[in-house]
């Protein structure tokens, strides 16, 4: 049994009943005065801090599913970066090494022509023939390799 209704048991007359009666609407208004109190627009916290890590909760969850969406191709794209960071590589390798076969090729043909030129039999061998055919001749030794 709560005490209110011990009270109401010994209840004898008119007058315990507004006893009563009194002391409970005393502390209905007491318990109004603190729910009012509570309830104030004035008298509630600052929430401000709150409703912004709420926010920045909302921005770390938009940032976590678009990682879920983005993140395989952005190691997509790792991958490939660095595959074509290699191709670079071997593609100026490859330029270098033509470079070095064309240098060759370009002193070949003044180094042979000047051994050429310089023998007594080249001459001799083309003596017997007019201009056309020894320039001919000098064009077929210059090229050979």
């Amino acid at each position: 049994m709560t005490s209110s209704e011990k009270l109401l048991d010994a209840v004898a007359s008119v007058d315990d009943v507004e006893k009563i009666l009194d002391e409970l609407l005393s502390q209905e208004k007491e318990i109004n005065d603190k729910l009012d109190h509570l309830l104030n627009a004035n008298n509630q916290p600052d929430l401000t801090a709150l409703e912004h890590i709420q926010s920045s909760l909302h921005v770390d969850d938009q940032i976590a599913r678009l990682w879920d969406k983005i993140g395989p191709t952005a190691e997509t794209a790792s991958g490939l970066s660095e595959r074509v960071k290699k191709l670079d590589l071997e593609q100026a390798r490859v330029k270098e090494c033509l470079k070095y076969v064309e240098d060759v090729e370009e002193l070949k043909v003044p180094s042979a022509s000047t051994l050429l030129t310089d023998s007594p039999a080249f001459w001799e061998y083309i003596k017997p023939w007019n201009d056309k055919t020894g320039t001919r001749r000098l064009h077929f030794f210059i090229s050979l390799p």
